[in-house]
């Protein structure tokens, strides 16, 4: 008798595909490489999983859990998940009417804006009170009343006391509730300071109010000492405050987190640039380093492991002996586990859901982690620019009655370089709204279609340019929540395609990539059908490229530590390369594809060839416009306007009455003349420097201009021999157009009002390179 197979999970949250790669082809990078979490995957009893989540661990307990609050479809919903053993417990969509602000032992307490409700971890409510939350610290939660602070009980609801709060003090402004009575109450002043509010001989009254800039954290319960964290520069100051008498007893500057010191004692370790150090609570005393890696803010704890982040891309596990793992983690937030790690994002896309990875084994290198600094610039020339010139609207082609609201964005098309599409919309950018398409040939000077409905209802999402079609998507919270619509080169309608979310979209050859948040959705241009869907390891979002070659479309993405090179018809690998590193971005050039590592590297590969071109540059912002590789980044200072020497006034020597004119007195001729320098003038900022390479890499051109932010080059750029174009200054009104020969800066152009922001381009229109803008209000192209 055959043994019975066991049914196949129900996951609620599904673990990521991992795709068979075979050995790499080669390496690209000089940093390392975070550990492969295996995607582990969570099931439950529930048919969808939750949107827009944020997790809370759930403190003490051998057993790790983690409470989410989060989105089942428009409802508001909290469970609780097993975090090792990868179950959702429960789901509760009633208990909960408003997001979780803290979590104790017992009980989940969330607000909104008719009360304050707890729920124990088995779900059920617990109680229910009236009032505007305002805060909760350990197991105390305050609540708003007539001129006074409510403390109530997190585990029962029961009212611990009232405070009479003083005059000087607004109820919204109480941050934390102290002490075994909650009476001691710490609130941020309208003057700027923090003040505490304790017991005093006709009642509750300030004991101390002390200046103190933006409060990013508080930790005002423990011990004998206040900690506050400043908003500032490098993560701010961390501040020592005596309880007793408000007086400040130690700073540390550019903290870019801290915790409780993981060899159990009562220290603080503190993350800095220069490393990791324990100080005394009171910041008082040297500080004893313990690790050189520059570290960011906790994510998570739990024993003596400390989840922190490691950059936008990657995160550091702590144990008592050092690094316990390195990891991929893209994500806001997370909760650990033993074995595992759940972890969530709420400000992204809809489509952001709660993962759960494995830790990886004990991690065997020494750690190296790159120092995150600004570009790199080299000695250049700081050109000429020609002067400014208004932008001459003779040669304006206007479509009446067209993008009457704004234009959002313009295309090139990658078949006729004369032919430009645009994006725009007649009324604001909702999800009630229909976003629109243009077409218009320059060479003709005519407009050749408009479509209204080229895209559907809800908020643009962009468009793109496929060989044969033009995608446009939209997306809304209601369902379906994406739509990406095909129109052909002539206007006609082609396919629709509808999928849960859509942050944005590219195009290439006959593919059309749909990026959701950590997934990304392979489509063919020419059906819609969907031909593969890759997902990033980390949470964060894809990074991936289509890239034409001749007859043939590669996707090119970043999994599982490699950029692989597959083929979009098949989605068949062709090549992939392990990375000594994170890659943070990946962009179509020419034939091939431009990696830009997170230490600062890039390197362009060659496709189908996978040939590999390292870039000779430096954290340098990293663009594929075409036939070259830009790079740009800040240059040398901008020399000041000198001032005219000011002119010495005329002195007129009066002779003395009845007296004799006096004889003139010998100068010597040895004395040396004086004089009083004239102060060159103060640089006006830094330049902006610009990098031309050639596909291979070499240098075709570095200069710097005079350009003042914001700084955007132009998204879109047609053939070889396409001028560069860049906008610049306040609402990006002035607009440089470069040559892409040898940088040479060619015009200048002052654009009018009502140009829409940053929409200009640069491409051959009957084999003159030419340049030009989008105005808006109606839709108008103009080439100069």
């Amino acid at each position: 008798m055959k043994p019975e197979t066991p049914p196949p999970p129900r996951w609620v949250y599904a673990p990521g595909e991992v795709a068979i790669l075979g050995a790499p082809d080669g390496r690209i990078g000089r940093s390392q490489a975070p550990q492969l979490a295996p995607s582990l995957g969570i099931v439950g009893d529930m048919r969808v999983p939750l949107r827009q989540a944020t997790p809370w661990a759930v403190p003490g307990g051998a057993q790790a859990r983690a409470v989410v609050y989060g989105l089942e479809g428009v409802k508001t919903a909290i469970e609780l998940i097993d975090i090792d053993g990868g179950r959702v417990v429960w789901r509760d969509t009633a208990a909960c009417a408003g997001p979780v602000v803290g979590v104790t032992e017992d009980v989940i307490v969330c607000a909104d804006g008719k009360g304050v409700r707890g729920v124990g971890l088995d779900g059920k409510q617990r109680w229910t009170r009236e009032g505007a939350y305002i805060a909760m610290t350990e197991d105390r939660v305050v609540i708003a009343g007539p001129g006074e602070a409510v403390v109530h009980d997190a585990a029962s609801g029961d009212e611990v006391t009232r405070v009479k709060l003083p005059a000087t003090v607004m109820i919204d402004a109480v941050l934390a509730s102290c002490g075994d009575a909650g009476r001691e109450l710490f609130a941020a002043g309208q003057d700027g300071k923090l003040t505490r509010i304790a017991e005093g001989k006709g009642g509750p009254a300030v004991s101390w109010a002390v200046p103190i800039g933006k409060i990013d954290e508080l930790e005002a319960c423990t011990g004998d000492t206040v900690l506050v964290r400043e908003a500032g520069i490098e993560g701010g100051t961390l501040v020592a405050l005596a309880r007793a008498t408000g007086q400040v007893t130690g700073r540390v500057p550019e903290v870019h987190g801290y915790w409780k010191a993981r060899d159990g004692s009562d220290r603080l370790e503190i993350a800095r640039a220069t490393g990791l150090a324990t100080w005394p609570r009171d910041l008082v005393g040297p500080p004893l380093t313990t690790s050189t890696l520059a570290l960011g803010e906790l994510l998570a704890d739990r024993g003596d492991r400390r989840l922190v982040r490691a950059s936008e891309l990657t995160a550091v596990l702590l144990d008592r002996d050092g690094v316990r793992a390195y990891v991929p983690f893209g994500d806001m937030a997370a909760v650990l586990g033993d074995s595992a790690i759940v972890s969530a994002s709420w400000n992204s896309s809809v489509n952001q859901l709660v993962r759960r990875t494995g830790i990886p084994p004990p991690y065997r290198k020494e750690l190296r982690l790159p120092a995150r600094r600004g570009g790199v610039a080299v000695a250049a020339e700081l050109r000429d620019l020609p002067a400014l010139e208004p932008l001459e609207l003779e040669a304006v082609l206007a479509k009446p009655d067209t993008g009457k609201h704004a234009v959002l964005d313009v295309a090139v098309d990658p078949n006729d370089s004369a032919v430009v599409y645009t994006l725009q919309l007649e009324r604001p950018d909702d999800e009630t709204g229909t976003p629109g398409v243009a077409s218009v040939d320059l060479a003709k000077r005519e407009w050749r279609w408009q479509r209204a409905d080229a895209c559907g209802t809800g908020e643009s999402a962009g468009f793109a340019v496929a060989r044969d079609v033009i995608v446009c998507a939209t997306r809304t919270r209601t369902t379906p929540g994406a739509i990406v619509r095909a129109t052909n080169r002539d206007g006609a309608a082609r396919w629709e395609w509808e999928g849960d979310a859509i942050d944005r979209i590219e195009a290439a050859g006959d593919t059309v990539l749909v990026f959701d948040a950590a997934q990304l959705h392979v489509l063919d241009s020419a059906s819609g059908k969907l031909r593969g869907r890759i997902a990033s390891d980390d949470g964060a979002r894809m990074r991936a490229a289509a890239i034409a070659v001749g007859a043939t479309t590669f996707v090119v993405a970043y999994e599982r530590g490699r950029v692989v090179a597959r083929v979009a018809a098949g989605m068949l690998p062709v090549w992939s390369f392990a990375v000594d590193g994170v890659v943070e971005a990946i962009a179509r050039s020419a034939d091939g594809a431009l990696v830009a590592l997170e230490d600062g590297d890039a390197y362009r590969i060659v496709l189908p060839a996978g040939t590999v071109y390292s870039m000779p540059g430096l954290n340098l912002e990293w663009r594929a416009p075409g036939d070259l590789v830009a790079a740009s980044t800040a240059g040398g200072p901008i020399p000041g306007i000198a001032l005219p020497a000011p002119t010495p006034p005329k002195l007129r020597v009066l002779a003395p009455l009845g007296r004799r004119r006096p004889a003139p007195v010998e100068q010597n001729p040895e004395r040396p003349r004086l004089w009083t320098p004239i102060p060159s003038p103060p640089p006006l900022g830094d330049s902006w420097q610009l990098t031309l390479f050639e596909l291979a890499g070499g240098v075709r051109a570095r200069n710097d201009y005079g350009l003042f932010p914001p700084i955007a080059p132009a998204r879109e750029r047609g053939p070889a021999g396409s001028p560069l174009v860049v906008a610049s200054s306040p609402g990006l009104r002035e607009v440089l157009v470069i040559d892409p020969r040898d940088g040479d800066p060619l015009r200048r152009v002052q654009l009018a009002d009502d140009a829409a922001p940053g929409l200009v381009f640069g491409t051959i229109v009957d084999g003159t390179p030419v340049a030009g803008a989008i105005l808006q209000a109606p839709l108008r192209v103009v080439i100069f």
